[in-house]
């Protein structure tokens, strides 16, 4: 009888432990569309909203590379980059959002440090951060 209990707990406890584990994700943007990516921006949004409310940890990760790259650009006058600036600030703060946009890419596109918002940090390569996050176990989310 207490062998069984034991297994029960044990299921219990695994369940549990699966349950409220950490939601990783990688959300990799490559999409030149801007209309597009504001949708995703709002995606990633409601999905931690979710998940804050189902009381679930998550750690999200967004890479910026190819043709998503003027997300990042503060110096852009397009009204749908603007909105994607104002849902990158509060994806950062509400959601700890960490934002990176690739060097290479920003490299391509002529961008100065001065010229990147200060809510993105800048990696060497997006594909090789992309393939790191995901062997550490991010589920790869591409907006591409």
């Amino acid at each position: 009888k207490g062998y069984i209990m034991k297994k029960i707990l044990v299921s219990f406890v695994m369940l549990f432990s699966i349950l409220s584990a950490e939601q990783k994700a990688v959300f990799d943007c490559a999409a030149g569309d801007m209309k597009f990516v504001l949708t995703r921006m709002k995606l990633i949004d409601m999905t931690a909203k979710e998940l804050k409310q189902k009381n679930i940890p998550y750690d999200f990760v967004l890479t910026i590379h190819s043709k998503c790259t003027p997300i990042v650009n503060k110096k852009s006058d397009n009204k749908d980059i603007k909105a994607i600036h104002q849902k990158l600030t509060q994806l950062k703060r509400e959601h700890n959002v960490k934002i990176e946009a690739c060097k290479i890419a920003t490299n391509k596109f002529g961008y100065k440090k001065d010229d990147i918002i200060s809510e993105a940090d800048i990696v060497k390569n997006s594909i090789t951060r992309v393939i790191q996050l995901q062997n550490s176990g991010y589920a790869l989310i591409p907006y591409h």
